[in-house]
């Protein structure tokens, strides 16, 4: 290798251009400086390892690196469970190619992440002597694990993606070819076992990481490759000796003030973003929230999603005597109002007039904090009017996950601090689950997991006919950890993998509809019920998901056709100019 610098804002192979962020953990720019005037002191190892931790965390997407959104939140968006504002070269819609933004910028991304740790880690060496073995060890843990992290993504998303270990220069780059993911999956697995040695339980400090997301993230990686009793073993360690457990507040996991308690230790690994630092902020307030109250609801979670939650019977909505289509948020999972706003439901936000919403009617409902009481305004509802707004772009839902704490401490403008939780100990647990369903594990061994992250939410045990029941089982155990997780955009991997993509050719090909055309009526000790409520939707006798919605053309709004070809769409392509300018093959029919 020839030239080695260290380049932590520019990108790896031909990608250039990208800048740095000022988050809470980019405490000191590195880019000019190179890896021979480096390297020389714990000081300024943890500066490099900074940098690595700022690649990782401080990731946004398109439209441009100077978003400060973080990437997870449009992760979901390309999947069966939300939309993004726009129609057109949408990932979820099908329709785009490998100059996206979105491919572009995730493949560029992740990759700084993977050149900044194998700089950090090929450099260190000369500061060992400066360093106490814990320190040093510990740093070079820390690295690893967020390549292993980095690597999970690349994966995940693309498939087969060049490895290597050590500082790359520009000659060196445009000659990689791709690498099995098997061979990457084996050295990721021996790696972060040895890093997770040398990392205590908890982290250093709030957006480290820990032994637990060492051990988290080798059991991701076995997971793409479905060695599930690699997943088991490495799940059932984390559960039997990390000191994690479930907060029993689910909605305190995606709040500022619920993120630094952290009851439990649930929350394994997040990006904080910190109040005393101005430039340390987000827009996940501004993509999520209601045009009514400040928001620009560019996000938005899909029909699919809003009625996959149970009723609070165990029920799916289409099985469930509780589900009344006139109120379809009543009587439902608890998750879904911490998860999704839906009409009828309430939105409360310090500085604005807090809201009944209802996307369909002209004007607002007004909602008293005091008293309760709802009353209809004449105020102009921007999110029926507004063409980029819920009832005409979105399906009429919005996103309520990550807006939580707009109800708590009035950061209603664009300046957002709620940290984006990266792991938690609820997906440890869920994994341990799917990997024993897939491994042959009893339906006890199974469900047990499973009901500790339904007691949590406030729903019943797995019923004895569905333990008894291996398909009906599965379905359970796959929605389960589609609803914890939804918006926190890990879902994609599991859409992609299960069934070799049979799953996700289900549930992606497919006409999107929304919420019902109609109006709503305020019935004063009921709420807002719909004036012409549409009935639920079918399901899927396979999967147990909603897979068509009757008379919909007529009763519901109304979104893209999507298309989605197994054999091209199952993988992102390779941006086209990377592969323009290397060695490496696209992906398959792209």
């Amino acid at each position: 290798m020839k030239q080695h610098y260290l380049r932590l804002v520019c990108l790896l192979l031909v990608i250039t251009g990208i800048t740095s962020c000022k988050k809470y953990l980019d405490r000191t720019p590195l880019d000019t400086i190179t890896s021979e005037a480096f390297y020389l002191n714990q000081q300024q190892v943890n500066q490099a390892l900074t940098g690595v931790y700022n690649a990782f965390g401080a990731r946004t997407i398109s439209p441009g690196y100077t978003n400060p959104t973080p990437y997870y939140s449009k992760l979901d968006l390309y999947t069966e469970l939300g939309l993004e504002r726009g129609l057109n070269g949408t990932i979820g819609s099908g329709a785009y190619n490998s100059l996206n933004g979105a491919v572009v910028e995730l493949w560029g991304g992740f990759y700084q992440v993977v050149q900044r740790a194998n700089n950090m880690l090929y450099f260190m060496t000369r500061a060992e002597a400066t360093m106490s073995p814990a320190d040093y060890n510990r740093y070079r843990a820390e690295a690893k694990v967020l390549r292993g992290l980095a690597y999970w993504h690349l994966i995940m998303l693309y498939g087969d993606v060049p490895f290597y270990t050590s500082p790359l220069d520009k000659q060196d780059a445009v000659s990689l070819k791709k690498t099995p993911k098997k061979e990457t999956i084996d050295f990721l697995l021996t790696d972060l076992n040895e890093a997770a040695a040398s990392l205590d339980w908890l982290p250093t400090a709030a957006g480290r990481v820990s032994r637990g997301v060492a051990l988290g993230t080798a059991a991701r990686l076995a997971m793409l490759d479905e060695r599930y009793a690699t997943v088991i073993s490495l799940t059932d360690n984390i559960i039997a000796n990390g000191p994690y457990n479930l907060n029993p507040v689910f909605q305190n996991l995606f709040r500022k003030a619920g993120q630094t308690a952290n009851v439990n230790n649930e929350v394994m690994f997040y990006y904080p973003f910190g109040d005393a630092d101005a430039g340390s902020y987000n827009y996940l307030n501004l993509v999520l929230g209601s045009r009514a109250q400040g928001g620009q609801s560019s996000h938005f979670p899909a029909q699919f999603l809003v009625d996959l939650f149970e009723c609070i019977d165990g029920k799916t909505i289409d099985q469930s005597p509780l589900y009344d289509p006139a109120k379809p948020n009543q009587n439902r999972d608890p998750r879904m109002r911490q998860t999704v706003m839906v009409p009828g439901d309430t939105s409360i936000v310090q500085g604005f007039t807090s809201i009944v919403f209802a996307p369909n009617d002209q004007f607002l409902y007004s909602y008293n904090t005091t008293t309760g009481v709802v009353t209809k305004t004449t105020t102009a509802n921007q999110d029926s009017v507004n063409i980029f707004g819920p009832r005409l772009n979105g399906g009429g839902n919005l996103w309520k996950k990550y807006a939580q704490d707009r109800d708590i401490n009035g950061t209603a403008g664009n300046t957002y601090r709620v940290g984006w939780v990266y792991m938690r100990f609820a997906e440890i647990l869920l994994l341990n689950a799917e990997a024993k369903l897939e491994n042959g594990s009893s339906a006890s061994d199974v469900a047990t997991p499973v009901n500790r992250v339904r007691r949590r939410a406030g729903m019943p045990d797995v019923a004895a006919d569905v333990l008894g029941n291996p398909g009906r089982l599965k379905q359970l155990v796959r929605r389960e950890k589609t609803l914890e997780f939804a918006e926190e955009g890990i879902h994609i991997a599991d859409m992609r993998r299960w069934d070799d993509g049979a799953y996700a050719l289900k549930v992606m090909a497919t006409q999107i509809y929304g919420q019902p055309l109609s109006n709503m009526t305020l019935i004063p000790g009921v709420g807002l019920v719909f004036n012409r409520p549409a009935p639920p939707p079918v399901f899927d006798p396979v999967y147990n998901v909603p897979v068509s919605w009757p008379n919909a053309d007529a009763l519901r709004s109304k979104r893209e056709l999507r298309i989605f070809n197994v054999n091209q769409h199952i993988l992102l392509p390779l941006p086209q100019s990377d592969v323009d300018n290397s060695s490496l093959d696209q992906n398959p029919n792209w």
